[in-house]
């Protein structure tokens, strides 16, 4: 499947409509900078709306009868079934765009009014990210750079789907990659072809599994292991062990936050011992629209929003996108991380082993020194960087579990507009 340059979506007039329709949405959602296209029949047509940036909008209303057609031409590419209607299936595909590879994982979901399917998008070409572009503030970048600089033990980075945790280990990767050191990685699926470092993928429809693939990844004289996701005790048992061993491992987790990551591990069955021994530090981010330096401009905050961050209204002016050429009329251009990065000390380990709650834990790493994530939230908001709607969407600021006042953000360093 190929897109040639200065095509700009267009098809020939000899093309069947749906041939065509795929083409066009695939082309607008690449210069849409897109990560996912949902194709989502309704009750009268098909609606397509794309994620940019993390938020849907709408592409298209089209056509009912346009429906199956297109499902069954996107199955087609994929190598589905296009007779199965009534079962999930999951595809992939392979395309480029101007010269620009890109990989399309394809899911399919059968609901009210016929098939639902989900395209996301892969950039092949996409530059691994440096360390210094991550949009850490100082003390979580040199609080990062001695976790992945240690010569043992395990770091954990934490966050939703499609928070960034995979572009930050591949920036953490490419900082150590090097011909002194062996580098192997299980990954589902191998997202970017980083040079110097051993990918591998998991393929559980043949039983290699992370697990497995794992075990036989430690029989490879690896000095630093990424696993790509912990999804059961017996991958994150393996994984501790091998942290306990003589290896650097990076891996990730879905939790709220840092510490909660674990409440996270106890929960799946990971002893204490291990995740004490192994544990040495965590990553909790988030990901929040950048405001368009085109037609970004100050104005007040909301009473209502100012509550709910717990700031001063009167304080000083905030920033919002009045909307541009530059940024489709949205405001936003890119996105931008917020983290809260904790090494493990003495102290945690003992709360570890007592089987410790979250707010002991969270309280814990507040008196090691970690800034909390709505900490480094309000401090890129102050400094123009994204707004108080996008912070309240994506990062839980209430006070939690803490006593002091939020208002010592000013100590952090604002990143640069």
């Amino acid at each position: 499947m190929s897109y040639g340059a200065g095509q700009g979506g267009q098809g020939s007039g000899t093309e069947a409509p749906a041939v065509r329709v795929v083409r066009e949405m695939v082309g607008d959602a690449v210069r849409m900078r897109a990560s996912d296209i949902h194709i989502e029949p309704r009750k009268s047509s098909l609606e397509v709306r794309m994620r940019v940036d993390g938020v849907m909008q709408v592409w298209k209303e089209l056509p009912k009868d346009l429906q199956d057609t297109v499902a069954s031409r996107i199955k087609v590419l994929s190598d589905l079934d296009i007779n199965e209607k009534r079962l999930p299936q999951d595809g992939r595909i392979s395309f480029s765009v101007d010269g620009k590879g890109f990989d399309v994982r394809i899911s399919t979901l059968p609901v009210l009014y016929g098939e639902k399917v989900v395209m996301r998008l892969l950039d092949r070409s996409m530059s691994i990210r440096g360390l210094n572009e991550l949009d850490f503030v100082r003390h979580n970048a040199e609080t990062f750079m001695d976790l992945i600089h240690r010569p043992l033990g395990l770091v954990l980075v934490t966050g939703p789907t499609g928070s960034g945790k995979t572009t930050t280990l591949y920036a953490a990767l490419n900082a150590l990659r090097s011909p002194a050191v062996n580098l192997v990685t299980c990954e589902d699926p191998v997202e970017i072809d980083l040079p110097g470092v051993n990918q591998s993928s998991v393929n559980e429809r043949v039983g290699l599994t992370f697990a497995r693939q794992l075990r036989a990844i430690l029989r490879q004289d690896p000095d630093i292991v990424l696993v790509g996701e912990m999804r059961d005790s017996e991958t994150a048992e393996i994984a501790f062990r091998a942290a306990m061993t003589g290896h650097l491992v990076l891996s990730t987790l879905h939790s709220n936050d840092a510490p909660t990551s674990v409440t996270r591990l106890l929960d799946m069955g990971v002893p204490p011992f291990l995740i004490a021994s192994g544990l040495i530090g965590m990553v909790a981010q988030r990901l929040v629209r950048r405001l368009c330096a085109s037609c970004r401009q100050q104005g007040p905050v909301s009473e209502v929003n100012a509550r709910l961050l717990s700031v001063n209204p009167a304080d000083r002016f905030w920033y919002a996108g009045s909307g541009c050429s530059a940024c489709e009329g949205t405001g936003f251009k890119g996105r931008i991380g917020v983290h809260e990065v904790v090494g493990v000390d003495e102290n945690m380990q003992r709360l570890i082993m007592d089987r410790a709650p979250s707010s002991v834990l969270r309280r814990s790493s507040v008196a090691a020194g970690m800034v909390p994530i709505r900490e480094d939230a309000l401090t890129k908001m102050r400094g123009g960087l994204t707004t108080p709607d996008e912070v309240l969407r994506q990062v839980y600021v209430k006070v939690d579990d803490l006593d002091e006042p939020i208002e010592h953000i000013a100590k952090l360093e604002t990143p640069p507009v």
